[in-house]
């Protein structure tokens, strides 16, 4: 799809999730949901598509007629996300319940802090804060 407005030779638009609904899968509009509460994206619609918003992306959410499987160790192994105070976010991620696969780590060698989740549809998440500042 041409944007002609576009100014630069490549621009991200969206991430576009698919997930089975059945008996032990959640809906779309529980992984919407998620993801609002999980990082304060905005629920809305992209067309057709029940979607959410964060700044820079649209997060759209797409019922599967076939079973879904994890990222981790595919050839797209993850998402990422700049969080600001990622240390507070993921003190506060974890009391609310959260698990992580890879706790709150500095790299100071690196200017960057990381964390790593899994949403609970097998999404594995990068959570990181200082690459907007390499």
């Amino acid at each position: 799809m041409e944007d002609k407005s576009q100014t630069v030779p490549i621009a991200f638009h969206h991430v576009h999730f698919y997930i089975a609904d059945t008996a032990a899968s959640s809906n779309v509009l529980e992984m919407q949901s998620w993801y609002a509460k999980m990082f304060g994206a905005k629920p809305g619609k992209r067309g057709q598509f029940d979607a959410a918003d964060l700044p820079g992306v649209n997060l759209t959410f797409t019922k599967s007629d076939t079973p879904t499987v994890p990222t981790k160790g595919r050839m797209l192994d993850h998402i990422g996300f700049e969080i600001k105070d990622l240390e507070a976010f993921c003190k506060k991620a974890e009391a609310s319940g959260q698990k992580f696969d890879m706790p709150f780590t500095k790299r100071p060698e690196l200017g960057i802090s990381l964390a790593f989740i899994t949403d609970p549809w097998g999404t594995y998440i990068e959570l990181n804060e200082g690459l907007n500042k390499q």
